[in-house]
C-alpha cells in the first residue's frame, strides 16, 4: 500500500484493507507512511512484524494472524 504519506486515515485504510476479501490466510501486507505518523501494531487480524524507517518515509510490514 502507498497512500499519501501524511495522510491521517491511513489506520482506517489498513483496517478497511484487512477485513476484506484481499486478504487471506498467510497474507503480508506492507504499507509506506510518514515517520510523523504512528501506526497500530494491531489492525485486527494483521499484526505488525516489522517496522524499518528511511530518510522521511516508514515502512511497516503486517502478516494476517491465522484463526486459532
Amino acid at each position: 500500500m502507498d497512500p499519501p504519506y501524511r495522510n491521517s486515515a491511513i489506520g482506517e485504510i489498513i483496517t478497511k484493507v484487512a477485513n476484506s476479501k484481499l486478504v487471506g490466510t498467510n497474507t503480508i501486507v506492507v504499507v509506506t507512511h510518514s515517520i510523523h505518523l504512528t501506526l497500530e501494531e494491531k489492525y485486527p487480524p494483521l499484526s505488525l512484524i516489522k517496522e524499518r524507517r528511511h530518510g522521511d518515509s516508514c515502512i511497516a510490514i503486517y502478516h494476517k494472524e491465522v484463526a486459532p
